[in-house]
């Protein structure tokens, strides 16, 4: 359901370019009271020069998909919002629709100094300990190792200055006996965190 998301989410008729529903997130960022977006013309909340061009090809059946574009969003207080945007085709109750999907960006700003302040503190920790660690993440991609792991594994520098994530877990791989059964083991866990999430994901 759109509501179960915090992302600002709204179905667009691709004939009328109505929002046909738009979730709580929507309505609360762009201050529009529960259920006053639907009937709007997405031209309404996307009103600059490039969107109105795009939503008319939309209107004579050019549906060219957005992924994560930056964009200018008005209010209902006539305030602009900066905001990252998706859209995607979709099909809801055998209609075919658009969806939005739009995020602040202040708000992904804020996210990525946050995650950059928990690497950095991160980092420290690995370099403090006394063990060999290596941090990997649920796509499969090394985020850190501090040099006690890899002097523990003997990888070489120039393995490291690639930052080549895939070569450098090859190589771990092929520095035990049952390589075959490492690597196994590590694309289940990538591919169960990726099904989970994919689980978690709005559904219309």
């Amino acid at each position: 359901m759109l509501d179960h998301s915090s992302e600002m989410l709204m179905l667009v008729d691709p004939v009328t370019l109505q929002i046909v529903l738009a979730n709580a997130a929507a309505s609360s960022a762009l201050g529009y009271q529960a259920g006053k977006l639907k009937g709007l013309p997405i031209t309404d909340i996307e009103s600059a020069l490039q969107d109105v061009f795009y939503w008319e090809d939309v209107r004579n059946g050019i549906h060219q998909e957005i992924h994560h574009q930056e964009d200018q969003y008005l209010s209902a207080s006539g305030e602009l919002m900066t905001v990252s945007k998706s859209i995607h085709r979709v099909q809801h109750e055998g209609q075919p629709l658009l969806l939005v999907q739009a995020t602040l960006t202040q708000d992904v700003r804020k996210l990525q100094d946050v995650l950059a302040h928990t690497m950095s503190q991160l980092r420290a920790t690995l370099e403090s300990t006394g063990n060999g660690i290596l941090v990997v993440d649920w796509q499969g991609k090394v985020n850190g190792m501090n040099r006690q792991f890899s002097r523990m594994w003997a990888i070489p520098d120039t393995l490291l200055e690639t930052q080549d994530d895939q070569q450098i877990l090859e190589f771990i791989a092929q520095s035990v006996h049952e390589s075959a059964l490492m690597k196994s083991r590590l694309n289940t866990i990538v591919e169960n965190h990726r099904h989970a999430s994919s689980q978690r994901q709005p559904r219309v």
